[in-house]
């Protein structure tokens, strides 16, 4: 595989949304942060030489921090939570 200049091997031991061409991606465009800015202009570049589904593991691992801090506030969580205190032994 290759995202611009450099060729990325893929590990066959990890799944498709941690091998090292979708990481490096998510490495990219993250350092830009807290531009704005920049980090659209890097998604751009990275999207027009990755396929759909890559860019969707790296917009999904870009934005995982939020989407757990929104399943742990979550009512849901905090029940699933206590009943499993609740089972558990102590």
């Amino acid at each position: 595989m290759k995202l611009g200049k450099k060729t990325w091997k893929e590990i066959e031991a990890l799944p498709n949304h941690l091998q090292p061409k979708i990481l490096s991606a998510v490495a990219y465009i993250n350092s830009a942060a807290p531009n704005l800015n920049k980090s659209v202009e890097r998604i751009n570049k990275v999207k027009d030489i990755m396929s759909d589904k890559e860019m969707m593991y790296v917009m999904s691992l870009l934005v995982f921090d939020k989407i757990i801090d929104m399943v742990k506030d979550s009512d849901e969580f905090k029940n699933h939570t206590q009943a499993m205190k609740a089972r558990t032994i102590q």
